[in-house]
């Protein structure tokens, strides 16, 4: 009686195959794959992978020589298990690599937060809202109206804080230490052209509070802050706020809000 030969097992030779893709110098190659072959595999999947890095992070890539950068990009392509399968995300998830690299002498200290500022323009340029918020009106924003409206930060719209100075950061640019915190609302706007907005302590306070509760009226999200900020008065927050939220609201990274079914 003649017994079969054992076949490969075909998810083994692919996770093998992918390893090696991945890692040719510490990973070994399947049995029967002709060098030259997995060659072009490797160079094409990194080739692809770099190419969205060099797209997403364009003042990153500038800070590095091409040794450099290409060998922070091998470690992500070989060290870092993606969880998504779509291209767009790659650049999300070199920032949740950054997170937990261990810096060398060839980084800057602010590796990790340039990255994420340069992703957060991407993500919030590619974002798909679940739902068109409805724009404030004219007369919702005037009088005693606004006090009454409630409000949702646009789902267009993110906050960011920052150690150091990411709007400044360039080749002729590159603080080595950390200098006051520096805050910003990213939104996009009805013409699909994504802003800036830098905030201070206060405003920031402001949208995160209405960011964390939507839902808010002026008055309540001004009594929200009120015990946080115990240097103003609440007409002197109202004053200060009233003009920022009219003027985001007019511009789309605030609109009115609406409970989600």
């Amino acid at each position: 009686m003649t017994t079969k030969p054992v076949e490969p097992d075909f998810k083994q030779i692919q996770l093998q195959f992918a390893a090696h893709i991945r890692s040719p110098a510490t990973a070994e190659a399947p049995e029967g794959i002709e060098p030259r072959r997995l060659a072009v595999y490797q160079e094409l999947f990194f080739n692809n992978v770099k190419g969205f890095l060099d797209t997403a992070f364009p003042v990153l890539k500038t800070l590095y020589n091409d040794t450099n950068w290409n060998a922070l990009a091998q470690q992500f392509f070989s060290n870092y298990r993606c969880q998504s399968p779509y291209f767009l995300h790659i650049a999300e998830q070199f920032v949740t690599f950054l997170q937990h690299y261990q810096l060398t002498a060839a980084d800057p200290p602010f590796l990790a937060e340039l990255a994420h500022y340069e992703w957060a323009e991407l993500y919030i340029a590619t974002l798909t809202s679940e739902q068109q918020l409805p724009a404030l009106t004219g007369a919702e924003l005037a009088g005693d109206a606004l006090n009454h409206t409630p409000l949702q930060l646009s789902e267009l719209a993110m906050l960011c804080a920052y150690q150091f100075p990411v709007q400044q950061i360039c080749i002729d640019f590159q603080p080595a230490e950390p200098d006051q915190p520096v805050f910003f609302l990213l939104y996009r706007n009805a013409d699909d052209v994504v802003k800036f907005v830098q905030l201070n302590q206060a405003t920031l306070l402001l949208l995160n509070s209405l960011a964390e509760q939507p839902g808010l009226s002026f008055n309540e999200l001004i009594q929200v802050i009120s015990p946080q900020l115990p240097g103003l008065t609440t007409q002197q927050l109202q004053q200060g706020a009233r003009p920022l939220i009219q003027d985001l609201a007019s511009k789309g990274a605030i609109c009115r809000f609406i409970e989600k079914n």
